[in-house]
């Protein structure tokens, strides 16, 4: 059975981008993933990653709603370099820069030059920083949100005033936005289950 996480590799595979950006790298299993599925495409693909990393203590984490545990950059930048290392010997290009810090400092407000990238927004999950994230990287013609929640079969979800992507959503929609809730859904541990949401300029 496919994962939420399957559909963004073929929404890889559909767009093609040369440039993929995450917000929220966590240990980059999934940029890995994301890059290696990009250079089948390409010869040379380019990832940009924001996260706060060690720099922000466990309280934020739990305030973000962080179910992954502490972030680790020197694991995320190990595991990128090595797939930057099998790029290289498959003669492909494969070039990264990790951002660190909160995107409020780092991302919000920074000139737009994400014009053809896919970004993937999985950081904060609380929504005012779904939102501004979003309005950051509105610009890029593809922007897949992750954490949308739906209810599970208890009718359980997390609290979708606060947190999730489900209120920046319906904002986009009621503007006049298509957006694509994608069917594959993960159980998540904070109560419901999550899919991904696909906004397409």
């Amino acid at each position: 059975m496919a994962t939420r996480y399957d559909q963004l590799l073929s929404l890889i595979d559909q767009h093609k981008p040369h440039l993929i950006i995450e917000v929220g790298v966590h240990r980059a299993v999934r940029a890995v993933a994301m890059c290696e599925r990009a250079l089948k495409h390409h010869k040379a693909v380019d990832y940009m990653g924001f996260d706060v990393f060690e720099t922000m203590g466990q309280k934020f984490q739990e305030e973000a709603l962080n179910g992954k545990g502490m972030p680790t950059e020197a694991h995320a930048r190990y595991a990128l370099r090595r797939a930057q290392n099998v790029a290289t010997a498959n003669r492909r290009s494969l070039g990264f820069n990790l951002v660190i810090g909160d995107t409020r400092q780092t991302l919000h407000g920074r000139p737009a030059g994400f014009y053809g990238a896919l970004a993937f927004i999985d950081g904060d999950h609380r929504v005012e920083c779904i939102r501004a994230d979003y309005e950051a990287l509105k610009a890029c013609p593809v922007v897949v949100f992750d954490d949308y929640y739906v209810p599970d079969a208890r009718g359980v979800t997390v609290d979708l005033a606060k947190y999730g992507a489900n209120a920046v959503v319906a904002e986009l929609e009621h503007y006049g936005a298509k957006v694509e809730i994608l069917p594959a859904a993960d159980p998540c541990k904070h109560g419901g289950v999550i899919k991904l949401a696909v906004v397409r300029r």
